[in-house]
Order: structure tokens, then C-alpha cells, then sequence
């Protein structure tokens, strides 16, 4: 599938969310309790700052682009909004309930496949002002942590 050039940034993202995503999955399907406590402790200490500039260029330019395209686009929206607040909240205590990173993972990976299978191939109806704005906003994004 090509990616518009606008959405390589978040698409890269998007991968190494997934990476984590199996990461913690795997950790969890191994039942590799030092793995997933060492990955609980990161996730729980770093996902939010890792993550905040790519949801906050997501909902503060596509998803507000493309809400106001149809009303399916702003029920998917709404949808993805809420898995952000969901992912910020399940990654802040997993410190403390190491047995909800299958759940963190598995939301991972639904939401990232979601925003990439689904949303993604509407950018098309955005114009080229707003798609230079995501393309600006994303630019600004820093690195993440490695989560190995």
C-alpha cells in the first residue's frame, strides 16, 4: 500500500508501535515474568511521553480534518480518540498490573492497524493546506524510546 508523503512520519510511528505491540504480546504468550515487568516499568514510566506528539498531531489535525468529512470518519475519530485515552491510561499502571499488558498490547496493535487500514486512505479528501499541516506537525516529533 502506498503511503502519502504527509503520513510517513506517523506510518514509521505507527511500526514501531506495532513492534511494541508484539513485544508485549510475545513477553506475555512466553509467560516471561522478567521480560514483562521490565517492559511494564518502561511502558508505564515512558509510553505517554513517547506517544504524546504523534496522538496530539493526530487529533489535532486529521482527526479534526476528517471529522468534518462524513459522519462514519467522525465516529472513527471519536473511536480512535478514545483508545488514545485509553492506551495513556492502561500504560500508566502497568507498574503496578503487569497482567494488563496482553490487554495494553492488543490495543496497541488494533489501534495502530485501525488508524493505518482505515483512516489513512481518506487523507485524499483533505486540502493541501491541511495536509501540510499534518506533514508540519508530525515533522516535529522526537524519538522514542527503544523499548528492548
Amino acid at each position: 500500500m502506498k503511503v502519502a508523503g504527509e503520513l510517513l512520519i506517523l506510518t514509521r510511528e505507527h511500526h514501531s508501535a506495532l513492534s511494541l505491540a508484539n513485544k508485549c504480546l510475545n513477553a506475555v504468550k512466553a509467560n516471561n515474568e522478567v521480560e514483562i515487568q521490565t517492559l511494564c516499568a518502561k511502558i508505564s514510566q515512558n509510553f505517554k511521553m513517547d506517544y504524546s506528539e504523534h496522538f496530539d498531531t493526530e487529533e489535532s489535525t486529521i482527526f479534526t480534518f476528517l471529522s468534518e468529512k462524513s459522519d462514519d470518519l467522525a465516529q472513527l475519530c471519536a473511536q480512535l480518540t478514545l483508545e488514545h485515552q485509553q492506551l495513556y491510561k492502561i500504560s500508566s499502571e502497568l507498574a503496578n498490573q503487569p497482567e494488563s499488558l496482553e490487554k495494553f498490547g492488543k490495543l496497541l496493535k488494533s489501534h495502530a492497524r485501525l488508524e493505518n487500514r482505515e483512516l489513512f486512505p481518506n487523507i485524499d479528501l483533505l486540502s493541501a493546506p491541511q495536509r501540510r499541516q499534518i506533514l508540519n506537525s508530525s515533522a516535529k516529533h522526537g524519538s522514542a524510546t527503544i523499548y528492548e
